[in-house]
């Protein structure tokens, strides 16, 4: 009774197995490097250290794409920033470009370790120069940095401190 009960079950597994495999499942197509037009650098500082952030200006390939992470790396003294996009499946490609929606994305560029001077940043591309400047760390004045032995003076005796019994006992 149980071989007859398999045999009858296996054709509907394998029916089952075949229509989920042919099923379309939806994917995401790979991002893609964006249209860049023109990058601006900036300099911030922060606490004396200097912050640098571009200013990517561009367009995009179709009205459904969006811009995504903007991985950044360095090689050959060069900081390279992608700025990608991603298209959903299935979207219209714009033929004519002039008419792709623009953006405009602020990337604060990563330059931790890099020594101060002239570097070049590579946006898509698009190659501008950059300039780290020197940090400007604020010096504490002598006269304010408390000596050794000033510190051991603020130290409490331990004759002074009064010791309060932390659980009260009942009568």
């Amino acid at each position: 009774m149980f071989n007859k009960g398999v045999r009858i079950l296996l054709p509907f597994c394998a029916v089952a197995a075949s229509l989920t495999s042919c099923q379309v499942k939806p994917y995401a197509p790979p991002p893609q490097k964006a249209l860049v037009e023109a990058v601006d650098i900036s300099v911030k500082e922060f606490a004396g250290r200097p912050e640098i952030y571009a200013r990517v200006q561009g367009r995009l390939t179709t009205s459904a794409a969006q811009l995504v992470d903007s991985p950044q790396r360095r090689e050959e003294g060069k900081i390279y920033l992608d700025v990608m996009e991603q298209t959903p499946r299935g979207s219209d490609l714009i033929v004519d470009l002039s008419h792709s929606p623009s953006f405009e994305r602020i990337v604060p560029i990563d330059i931790l370790g890099l020594s101060p001077g002239t570097h070049i940043l590579s946006v898509n591309g698009i190659e501008t120069p950059l300039e780290i400047p020197m940090t400007q760390a604020e010096a504490i004045p002598s006269a304010e940095i408390p000596t050794s032995s000033e510190l051991n003076d603020e130290m409490v005796d331990i004759e002074d401190v009064i010791l309060v019994d932390p659980i009260p006992s009942h009568p």
